[in-house]
């Protein structure tokens, strides 16, 4: 494993466990479970990226996505990924 991935290795295997938790949790939302499970799947794809060696390369292009890319939104799997998260972005009233 490469040593850049291995805080976003450790940061991502700590967020499953919160999840899984959040699954097990009988209180719950039963309308946001939903949206937990795609996120673990996506975290458990990342997790299994990086042990496997595969982890920051586009899934369409092949090509290397920037490592600062990364450390925002680890569970991206294609450049167009982040395009598609710069539409929803908003820049801050203050500076």
């Amino acid at each position: 494993m490469e040593a850049q991935f291995e805080k976003l290795y450790s940061e991502l295997r700590k967020t499953r466990e919160e999840l899984q938790d959040k699954l097990k949790d009988e209180n719950g939302s039963k309308l946001i479970k939903p949206i937990i499970k795609a996120e673990l799947m996506d975290i458990e794809t990342a997790i299994e990226k990086i042990v496997n060696g595969t982890y920051g390369r586009c899934e369409i292009s092949g090509e290397l996505i920037p490592f600062d890319l990364l450390q925002s939104f680890p569970t991206a799997k294609t450049v167009n990924d982040f395009q598609a998260l710069q539409k929803y972005y908003r820049k801050p009233f203050w500076s």
